[in-house]
């Protein structure tokens, strides 16, 4: 099985980055890739450039070198849509397992997606806790398993609720601190950022 965590990753940070290597080893997937979008269809406009984004992500993955990254959707010209992704994804890898990876922030939202009720066609969907989030979604057209054994066993169409650590790290808080303009989100200001995002990224930020 391969997963795809899709994200806008702005920026990318441990919590996106430990779930991502947690859901690897849980589920024994052969390969998981990040898949930074373009332009989100169901967010506000993106504090970080595209490029800046995925040089971040390009940093972010030697230190978690378990995982790699898939800038298809990153590279499209035009809006990006996950249905699109799965349908060229499994196309391409026509013999392999496709797990989805999304939050159950997003996965609340899935409703809203382009062609969501298609997902189920092209992948397994794998939904990572987030800190207060819960369930207010139905499966649209996945069946429920509780039981990651029974992924491999199909090809697509199962759901599955990860137990993934919670990491109550957030993009926006970090950008919070980063330009200093929130002093209500979950991460005290003060904190150090060493314990959010890797060090080279770090680094990387403090020159722009």
């Amino acid at each position: 099985m391969i997963g795809f965590f899709g994200g806008s990753f702005d920026p990318v940070h441990f919590g996106h980055l430990k779930n991502a290597q947690q859901i690897k080893s849980e589920l024994n997937l052969s390969e998981l890739f990040l898949m930074p979008c373009r332009e989100p269809v169901h967010k506000n406009k993106l504090t970080f450039l595209t490029e800046q984004r995925l040089q971040m992500l390009q940093m972010a993955i030697q230190d978690f070198a378990e995982l790699s990254l898939d800038t298809r959707e990153i590279n499209r010209k035009s809006e990006s849509y996950s249905v699109d992704s799965l349908k060229e994804i499994a196309l391409e890898l026509p013999e392999e397992v496709i797990c989805l990876i999304i939050g159950m922030d997003s996965f609340n939202q899935l409703s809203s997606w382009r062609d969501y009720q298609k997902f189920h066609q092209y992948c397994h969907l794998i939904v990572l806790a987030r800190p207060g989030e819960i369930n207010e979604q139905n499966y649209a057209g996945f069946t429920l398993t509780q039981n990651s054994k029974d992924l491999p066993s199909k090809s697509a169409g199962l759901i599955y609720f990860a137990k993934t650590e919670l990491h109550d790290i957030c993009s926006s808080d970090i950008r919070g601190i980063l330009f200093e303009t929130s002093q209500e989100g979950k991460i005290h200001p003060q904190q150090s950022l060493d314990e959010l995002i890797p060090k080279r990224i770090i680094n990387y930020l403090q020159k722009l």
